[in-house]
């Protein structure tokens, strides 16, 4: 169970607090507890956005591999060579997509 605390603080240090908090992706209440505790804040990271393109280029990818992998599982007359067009299709969308949506190394 959590209680609540007031502080009195200026405006401007308040304003300044929130964009510290706001920085390192966490509220103003833990930027203050972890630091009236001396631990290290760690920084939460927002989860990427992703192109809504990318995403259906994905699902429609995973959708073929989902065929196939049901055809396998029953058993279902798949040639080999069939099988081997298709896999290496999509292994060529993915190195496409990859290509296309890969972060240069220098923005890590």
């Amino acid at each position: 169970m959590s209680a609540r605390t007031e502080l009195r603080v200026t405006p401007e240090e308040k304003t300044h607090w929130q964009a510290i908090a706001a920085s390192r992706g966490v509220s103003l209440s833990e930027l203050i507890r972890v630091a009236l505790s001396g631990q290290r804040l760690r920084a939460r990271r927002s989860a990427p956005r992703v192109d809504p393109d990318l995403v259906r280029e994905l699902a429609r990818i995973g959708d073929n591999l989902n065929q196939l992998a049901r055809a396998a599982n029953r058993r279902s007359p798949v040639e080999t060579v069939s099988l081997l067009v298709r896999l290496i299709k999509i292994d060529r969308e993915l190195a496409v997509l990859r290509a296309r949506h890969e972060r240069p190394r220098d923005a890590d």
